[in-house]
């Protein structure tokens, strides 16, 4: 519900003002607006009242707005109002520069929404990023398809088509945007070219995933088993993987990669539990897999101290007794806990019972009572609070945050164009990953955080803007291109003739709308069901 109620206050505040930059354009030229509608109201509506001249209301069907304007063939496709003669107050009556602004109001208003947006956020939280030269400081870890397609763990990637990133999100989204790809191996430098079957390969398996920070093996243990009656796990929560085939080793992507390179045959994994060393032989699929994420679930082992608490499950009982965002838990009934696994392990012998959780909360100690459930959990995450020294955070002055501000809107529009050739050429198969307002809202946070919302909404407004420039009849910038051509031309496109052409363009945008919403639909059920 979450996640739905953070998509559908990001629409209704994008729609609100997108739809609010053509409605006061058109004021301006003394156009008469007859609607203003937040979402499609395809033959109903939820909710509508007239004032003055305008029907405001709320549609039912969450895939946009519309402003119906006097005298004008849009969305609603009303021709009717086209046969009689031309009004003063009607949109076809403006000069042709007027009708241009008119129907870029609405981008306009989307970028400079962007605009204000970043600035605030930069002077209230600052503009975060993580950073890639601290990230890749000991090199990077791939997976699978990242060795397919070249790259070595311990990689580090130096830039792309021949420009460096700063921020390591923008580089991963660079690589799979650029071609050739610049990295640093043992001390020497080497060119990775990525095809577009290699972008396909990773976009569809793996993703923004295919490369990340390397993990020191010291702080994995295995968080927790599956068992069942025909299978018990030969692993124990707690254990901590040492190494592979009676080698130590210093990172997890190099255990990975050992598992990978042994196929159909067995790997012997060196681990440590309760001070005592065992050896455990299991069999590789030929997948490359030994269970990792399926019968066993391997996680940092976070010392308390330094660690936060992240994210917060609905309905639970951490969610009941008040534990917040960035409180620091310490322990429970005064028992203090050097190791997050040691405290989870404590916890589950205190199922059914009530304790006393003891946090620090801005740097005030706090006693909670908990009534922990059978399960023996509270419902809470707990972040590393050292991941924070890959991050940047630069708190800006209003004048600093209105130059970073333009210059991220620009850079999302460069992205955005980027985006768009890749999804234009098949072989990269990135146009089965453009995703509707459903698959949007399943991508998004299960816990409310302002912060991430008001970038998340800016980011989309750059993309709203974006997707409405495009020169397509039925979008703004279709009716755009055509105000153009007449500008240049004198000639104005005749009544029957726009009327086909607005027809060609809602079926095509219909129709893709159907294919996106269809998918993610599919995958909802099917992930939900089956």
């Amino acid at each position: 519900m979450i996640q739905l109620g953070q998509i559908l206050f990001i629409l209704s505040v994008l729609v609100i003002l997108h739809e609010f930059g053509h409605y006061i354009t058109a004021k301006w030229f003394k156009v008469r607006v007859e609607k203003f509608y937040l979402f499609m109201d395809a033959g109903f509506s939820l909710l509508k009242k007239k004032i003055g001249e305008t029907e405001w209301g709320i549609g039912w069907l969450p895939i946009g707005g519309y402003v119906k304007l006097a005298g004008m063939i849009d969305e609603s496709m009303d021709t009717e109002q086209m046969k009689g003669e031309p009004q003063p107050w009607e949109f076809r009556s403006k000069p042709a520069w007027q009708r241009l602004i008119i129907m870029l109001g609405g981008i306009i208003v989307n970028i400079l929404l962007a605009w204000f947006i970043y600035t605030t956020v930069y002077m209230t939280f600052g503009q975060k990023y993580i950073s890639t030269e601290k990230i890749q400081e000991n090199g990077l870890a791939f997976g699978e398809v990242g060795h397919k397609v070249g790259f070595q763990n311990g990689d580090k990637i130096i830039a792309v088509d021949g420009v460096h990133q700063p921020r390591f999100n923008r580089m991963v989204l660079d690589v799979l945007l650029g071609d050739n790809v610049e990295i640093e191996r043992n001390g020497q430098k080497q060119t990775i070219v990525l095809s577009d079957e290699d972008k396909a390969e990773i976009i569809s398996k793996e993703g923004k995933e295919f490369v990340g920070a390397r993990n020191l093996l010291k702080t994995i243990v295995i968080d927790s088993v599956v068992v069942t009656k025909n299978k018990l796990s030969v692993f124990k929560p707690g254990d901590q993987l040492v190494g592979i085939n009676n080698k130590t080793y210093t990172y997890l992507d190099e255990i990975d990669e050992i598992i990978r390179q042994n196929k159909n045959k067995s790997v012997t994994l060196s681990i440590l539990r309760d001070g005592q060393n065992f050896n455990i032989t299991l069999p590789v699929n030929k997948e490359g897999k030994i269970g990792f994420g399926e019968d066993f679930f391997i996680s940092s082992n976070l010392v308390m101290q330094e660690a936060s608490v992240d994210k917060i499950q609905p309905d639970s009982e951490a969610e009941n007794i008040g534990l917040q965002s960035n409180d620091k838990i310490i322990g429970f009934n005064n028992q203090t806990f050097k190791y997050f696994r040691d405290f989870r392990t404590a916890l589950q012998k205190e199922a059914g019972k009530t304790i006393e959780v003891n946090i620090i909360r801005d740097s005030k100690p706090l006693t909670m009572k908990a009534n922990i459930g059978k399960d023996g959990k509270l419902g809470f995450n707990l972040k590393s609070d050292t991941e924070t020294d890959y991050q940047i955070v630069n708190k800006m002055s209003f004048g600093s945050a209105v130059t970073a501000a333009v210059e991220e809107s620009w850079q999302l529009i460069i992205y955005n164009v980027k985006q768009f050739k890749l999804i234009l050429r098949p072989k990269t198969e990135a146009y089965k990953h453009v995703k509707s307002p459903v698959g949007i809202a399943r991508a998004l946070p299960d816990t409310w955080n302002w912060e991430f919302i008001w970038n998340f909404t800016a980011l989309f407004s750059i993309g709203l803007a974006f997707m409405n420039l495009l020169p397509i009849p039925g979008l703004d910038g279709g009716h755009a291109l055509f105000t153009i051509v007449e500008m240049i031309t004198g000639k104005t496109l005749n009544e029957k003739a726009a009327g086909y052409v607005q027809t060609a363009g809602m079926i095509i945008l219909l129709t893709l709308m159907a294919l996106t919403f269809g998918k993610d639909i599919v995958q909802l059920v099917m992930d939900k069901f089956f």
